[in-house]
């Protein structure tokens, strides 16, 4: 990742984890058909000694498409 730029807004490591343990809800952006972002709010459950998030959803569908099409998320 490159390093943010203005300094003043980056959050710690612990924070970050801190944010994620303590919510249930965010959002995932994906790049949807033809290139257009595609955000979809979901329900999620972060792993911390895994250090892996994991999100409910249908097994097909527009964000599975494009889950597979490219793995790079936001």
């Amino acid at each position: 990742f490159r390093p943010i730029r203005k300094k003043k807004n980056e959050i710690s490591t612990e924070a970050a984890e801190r944010l994620l343990l303590e919510n249930r809800r965010g959002v995932l952006s994906v790049n949807g058909a033809e290139g257009y972002p595609y955000a979809i709010p979901i329900n999620y459950y972060f792993d911390k000694e895994a250090r892996k998030i994991y999100f409910h959803g249908a097994k097909a569908g527009h964000k599975v498409e494009a889950l597979r099409a490219c793995d790079k998320v936001c």
